[in-house]
This record gives C-alpha cells, sequence and structure tokens, in this order.
C-alpha cells in the first residue's frame, strides 16, 4: 500500500509541476505521426527494437534488453524523450518500465523501472529505479531513489528545476491525449469516400494490385466489402501499389480482426512506407505475418507483429516480436480545422451536401 500511495503522490507531484512551472502546447496529429514511430495507448511488450521515438500509455516490458531509439540521429526534434512511459493501470508490484535499453535521448517514466538501461540523455523517472544503468551524457531525477544496485554514470539531479530538459519533457508527456487525438483522426479519416482508388484482386495468381486514383496529392481506399478477402491468405497472398504521385494514402479497413500475412512486391514495404495510413478504425486484434509498409491506425486494437513493419505504430496494446523501422509518414494528417478544406479538396463537400437535401426532403 505504502508503494503504491508513493507512486500516486510522485505522478501528482509532477503533473502539478508541469501545470505550474512550464507548459507545452499539445501535439497535433501531423506532429504525433512525425515526432514517434510507437504510441500505444495502453500496454506494451516487445522482443526487438524500435528504431525512434515511443510512447506507451501503461507499461513497457522487454525481453533479451530491448532496444528504443535504435537510431536517435534520425529522430525529428521533439520536446519529448525518447521513451514517454505513462504507468497507467500498472498491476501491483508491476514496474512502468523493466529491461529495456534507451540508446539516447534519455525518458520520462511515471512509476518504477527496473533492469534497464539509459545511455544518454536527460531522463526523470517518478518512481524508484533500481537494477538500472544511466550512462553518456546527462543527467537523472529518480523521485523514489536509486536501488537495487545500477551504476549511475550521469549527474543525479535532487530535484527536477524549472527550465530543465527534465521539466521540458515532462511537461510534454502530460501534454496531449493522445487516444483523443488519434481516435478523433480515425474516425475523420474511415468518413472519407474513396478517391477513384481501386483494388484489383486476382485470385489465380494470389495477387493484389492497388491503384491510386490521385486528387491533389491525396488518394482515398475504401477497403470496405473487399478486406476480408484483400486479408485472406488463401485468396491473397501479395501486394503490390500504383500510387501514381499520390503522397498521402489513406486505406479504410473496416474489420474487426485480421492476420495479414501478404507479401510487398518488390521492396514495396520500403518504398510505400511514408506515404500510406492503413485505418483499421473497428479492429481490436491484429497480426502482421510478413514485413509491412505504411503506418497502422487502429486505436482500439491490440497489434502483435511478427515481422518487420517499415513505419509508424499507433495502437491501443502492442506485442512486438520484430523490429519497428522509422518511416515516418510523410503526407498531410487531417486536423479537426481542417477536415473541411480536405473534404473540399477531394471534392466531397458538394456530396455530403447533396445527401444532406436528400434527407431533409424525406
Amino acid at each position: 500500500m505504502m508503494a503504491r500511495t508513493f507512486a500516486l503522490t510522485a505522478i501528482a507531484a509532477a503533473a502539478m509541476f508541469t501545470s505550474s512551472a512550464h507548459a507545452v502546447n499539445p501535439l497535433s496529429a501531423k506532429e504525433i505521426f512525425t515526432q514517434f514511430n510507437v504510441v500505444t495507448l495502453g500496454n506494451m511488450t516487445s522482443t526487438q527494437h524500435v528504431d525512434g521515438r515511443t510512447y506507451v500509455g501503461g507499461a513497457l516490458t522487454g525481453a533479451q534488453n530491448v532496444v528504443v531509439a535504435m537510431h536517435p540521429q534520425d529522430m525529428p526534434a521533439s520536446n519529448y524523450a525518447a521513451l514517454t512511459v505513462m504507468g497507467q493501470n500498472l498491476a501491483a508490484g508491476q514496474a512502468a518500465v523493466n529491461n529495456v535499453r534507451v540508446i539516447n535521448g534519455g525518458a520520462v517514466v511515471y512509476g518504477n523501472i527496473k533492469d534497464s538501461e539509459i545511455n544518454g540523455g536527460n531522463s526523470a523517472v517518478y518512481g524508484v529505479s533500481s537494477h538500472t544503468s544511466y550512462n553518456g551524457t546527462g543527467s537523472v531525477y529518480a523521485s523514489g531513489g536509486y536501488i537495487d544496485g545500477g551504476n549511475v554514470n550521469v549527474k543525479k539531479l535532487a530535484s527536477v528545476a524549472a527550465g530543465s530538459v527534465q521539466a521540458t519533457s515532462t511537461a510534454a508527456a502530460n501534454s496531449t491525449d493522445m487516444g483523443k487525438t488519434l481516435g478523433a483522426v480515425s474516425t475523420w479519416m474511415s468518413k472519407y469516400h474513396s478517391t477513384g482508388s481501386s483494388v484489383d484482386m486476382n485470385f489465380k495468381s494470389g495477387v493484389a494490385t492497388f491503384n491510386a486514383g490521385v486528387q491533389n496529392g491525396v488518394a482515398v481506399f475504401d477497403l470496405t466489402g473487399i478486406d476480408y478477402n484483400l486479408f485472406d491468405s488463401t485468396k491473397i497472398k501479395e501486394f503490390t501499389f500504383n500510387l501514381n504521385g499520390a503522397t498521402s494514402v489513406y486505406l479504410n479497413s473496416d474489420v474487426t480482426s485480421a492476420v495479414i500475412n501478404d507479401k510487398f512486391l518488390g521492396g514495396g514495404a520500403q518504398k510505400v512506407g511514408s506515404a500510406l495510413i492503413w485505418n483499421f478504425y473497428n479492429a481490436t486484434d491484429l497480426t502482421i505475418g510478413a514485413q509491412f509498409g505504411g503506418s497502422i491506425l487502429a486505436t482500439k486494437a491490440t497489434l502483435t507483429n511478427n515481422q518487420n513493419i517499415e513505419g509508424g505504430v499507433f495502437v491501443n496494446n502492442l506485442v512486438s516480436n520484430a523490429e519497428i523501422h522509422l518511416d515516418t509518414f510523410a503526407g498531410a494528417v487531417p486536423e479537426p480545422e481542417t477536415y473541411a478544406m480536405m473534404l473540399a479538396g477531394l471534392g466531397l463537400v458538394g456530396f455530403i451536401a447533396r445527401r444532406r437535401k436528400q434527407a431533409a426532403a424525406r
């Protein structure tokens, strides 16, 4: 009970510090997609590495000393640390971070960290640090102290001072409701109508060809009604893409569960990774069984990746058994204030107006 009370007190104190001493603006959806390689609203377990910045709403549990921020030099600038773990809904005695190595960029952890290593950057741990080492340059603050070993080869801070890197990364950690922002994007995107894009499925060859219909650089694929065949490996085994110059490609799927074993032909996963957002707006369970290209947006789903993903992951829970590579989405991510303009650009406002007029006439 005392440990639980301590953790809650530390988190409350950190939140008070954040609100009173240092303000950081909330991230837009585009900024989330740009600054993070992985965002999980709940828990993440992993046996492999993540190239870029990681945010975990619950607990992060590693195996074989899992690595995050594998390529820190490639991470876009951000007020966030390389690793942010919010420690929500922890079980009794559960560490917020367990058996994880951060290459550089520091960490903000709400709760305890154990059996881990942070090799560069400035960190703030609002809990106990045990069997955890801090190396390289930077400094660290641990509100619960350092126990049970671990080498602290950086400066130990007695507090988080206003204006410090830890103050900024702590404020950033509390600035954005990731679930609300990403959930809203998924909902808006799910309402987009096809821009004339099509998927040619050849069941004889097992190849699905994605042909983008492009308007103002945007292509929308409505996979409703075909996605169950598309993700059925007995019917379709390979994907190929004709993006036709599209820089923002949204693929809307209404599946609730899918195992995706389709291969991307000709190195396609890496070629199209920065252009695609796969919006699984109804999914609760997804499994990736072959190298996959594009960002995965599935805020209700537990995603298990058994092969590498070339793109960002934005999900509810993540079980990562393969690498997640930094292939940042380079297109436009619709925001609430740009939604109407986005629809106008796609020629959809008139369509919606006509539908409303017809409905009112009835």
